[in-house]
């Protein structure tokens, strides 16, 4: 008698086993945040640049964060820099002795994509993002309170961003083409980077 007790007893642990390890198991997580950098080349409109006193060709580094939901959407914001070929520069004395201005461009961006999948058999993925830039432009001498300010126009605009993605281990590999629209002041930056998806599962 007591040994069918225990054969049912048994038959009714298993199921309930079954259940807690299902519900134990972790569950994709449908929103991902996102963080990335770039080190990039900007392409400058020519008559933009004259105008600005700066060559046509710029280098600088970009840093964004998002998140990606439901493994495929994308919405991202970024800040980058550009420091550019000045052909205008100005000496000014100061209290460190006499220094040399400097010309760069900062922009912040925001945008939204889509991103295929890379799965562990071929992971290469690609994405494609939409988004617009603001721009803030500027010759002057660094961590100088009093010292004269040139501000430049090279403006920013709606872009659109083809992505090449190569997952390396815990982290992605990027390479992308970020085409401005009207191209009236910055027209391109070509950058290559890395991304990390934090906590994905």
């Amino acid at each position: 008698m007591q040994l069918r007790h225990l054969a049912a007893a048994a038959l009714l642990t298993v199921p309930a086993h079954a259940v807690l390890a299902q519900s134990a198991s972790p569950k994709p997580r449908n929103v991902v945040p996102t963080l990335g950098f770039s080190i990039g080349t900007l392409s400058i409109d020519p008559d933009a640049a004259a105008s600005s006193n700066v060559g046509d060709r710029a280098w600088g580094l970009q840093f964004d964060g998002g998140v990606v939901v439901k493994k495929h959407f994308l919405f991202l914001a970024d800040i980058g820099g550009q420091f550019l070929d000045d052909r205008a520069q100005f000496t000014q004395a100061t209290t460190g002795g006499n220094r040399k201005s400097s010309a760069n461009v900062t922009y912040f961006s925001a945008s939204t994509g889509f991103r295929t999948g890379l799965p562990a058999s071929f992971p290469v993925g690609f994405a494609l993002n939409l988004g617009a830039s603001g721009t803030m432009t500027r010759r002057s001498i660094d961590n100088c309170v009093d010292c004269h300010v040139d501000k430049m126009s090279i403006p920013g605009g709606g872009f659109v961003e083809p992505m090449l993605l190569v997952r390396v281990r815990t982290f992605m590999i990027r390479g992308s083409d970020r085409v401005y629209l009207g191209a009236k002041g910055m027209q391109s930056v070509v950058s290559l980077g890395m991304q990390v998806d934090l906590n994905r599962r």
